[in-house]
């Protein structure tokens, strides 16, 4: 049980990490927090830094990713994905998507990104991601959902 939390884990951080080299100029830095939280889910934060546009010596939090791994069900649910302007349409969000599938299929849990709003939700459908029964929020990853 513990070490799909560490591969999940390590793969993240040596995907996210050279990105800080790309990014110097935005003085891009990432920080990783996990733990259990009250209903027995294992918790993955990663918080990001950047350099504020409007002041330069101020950084900028956001919250780049956050995923719940829940044992019980067999389930990986990827709650948030957020990259700042800079970092978009660069397949750095789809990439990390893909990883941590990849994890998940290997232990055979499910994976699935929820609480999306309607946009998001609507170009994972058209990418092969299948809607979740009773929910319009949430979509399954499955090997033919296009990431790339």
């Amino acid at each position: 049980m513990q070490i799909i939390h560490q591969h999940i884990e390590e793969e993240i951080i040596n995907y996210l990490m050279p990105l800080k080299n790309e990014y110097v100029e935005q003085c891009l830095d990432i920080k990783l927090e996990s733990g259990w939280n009250d209903n027995g889910e294992y918790i993955v934060e990663v918080w990001g830094y950047h350099k504020n546009e409007y002041k330069p010596e101020e950084k900028t939090e956001f919250i780049l990713l956050r995923l719940y791994i829940n044992h019980q069900y067999k389930q990986i649910y990827i709650a948030n994905i957020f990259l700042p302007d800079f970092m978009k349409h660069k397949g750095i969000g789809k990439k990390l998507i893909y990883k941590i599938f990849m994890i998940s299929e290997d232990v055979h849990y499910g994976l699935f990104i929820v609480d999306m709003v309607n946009s998001f939700y609507q170009r994972m459908i058209k990418r092969g991601a299948l809607p979740c029964n009773e929910c319009d929020d949430a979509v399954q990853i499955v090997s033919e959902t296009k990431l790339f």
